[in-house]
């Protein structure tokens, strides 16, 4: 700002006109970024406490069955599948924590993709079975275009055996097909068994007939 202003000279009597500028210093302020917002080490595992014997199931019976290729353990419930993903999707609506979120997202994987694998080893099954069948059908055809029907006369003179055959029932007969015959002593496993009478079930094949 600029100001006109007289002062009395040393050397003289007369006023003399001199022009001061004076500089207003504005002044400086400085500012401090508030300081990040800070997260709790339990990462709101608190919100888990109450549905944690729920969660604990979908690792024991979905996702921990599937991470061993036990897919025949695995349950075949629907209603327990919507029942366990309706609960992990509920809890992701009350919370914000992204570790959480990420947690709870792991979970849901898990679950899906043990369904998904279950039914993608029935249909598995299901083909392997078809195959059998249509192998077994085609020897059929095959063996009696090279059967010949031999007469033996009345008089004829022998001996007559009669041999017994066990057959056991077509859940066994699959079993041994698509798994092998069981180890001596172990015997077969009722998980693949249980799973196998479900797919020939599906299949119009009865299982013990």
């Amino acid at each position: 700002m600029a100001c006109n202003c007289y002062t009395k000279s040393m050397f003289t009597t007369q006023l003399v006109q001199s022009r001061h500028v004076f500089v207003t210093l504005q002044p400086t302020v400085i500012v401090t970024p508030p300081p990040p917002p800070t997260t709790s080490g339990n990462c709101d595992l608190d919100l888990l406490t109450p549905y944690f014997s729920m969660v604990d199931k979908v690792e024991r019976l979905y996702g921990k069955p599937m991470a061993d290729r036990r897919y025949q353990s695995i349950p075949t419930d629907y209603a327990q599948f919507i029942e366990l993903y309706d609960l992990l999707i509920s809890i992701t609506t009350k919370t914000s924590d992204s570790n959480m979120l990420l947690l709870l997202k792991l979970a849901i994987d898990a679950l899906e993709g043990a369904v998904n694998s279950t039914n993608l080893y029935g249909q598995t099954l299901s083909l392997q079975i078809d195959k059998i069948n249509l192998q077994n059908r085609v020897d059929d055809i095959l063996s009696n275009k090279n059967e010949r029907v031999v007469e033996i006369p009345s008089e004829t003179q022998g001996h007559l055996s009669i041999t017994q055959t066990f057959t056991l029932a077509p859940v066994f007969n699959y079993y041994i097909l698509i798994f092998g015959i069981p180890v001596y002593g172990v015997g077969f496993d009722p998980s693949k068994i249980s799973f196998l009478v479900g797919v020939l079930t599906t299949l119009g094949i009865n299982p013990y007939k």
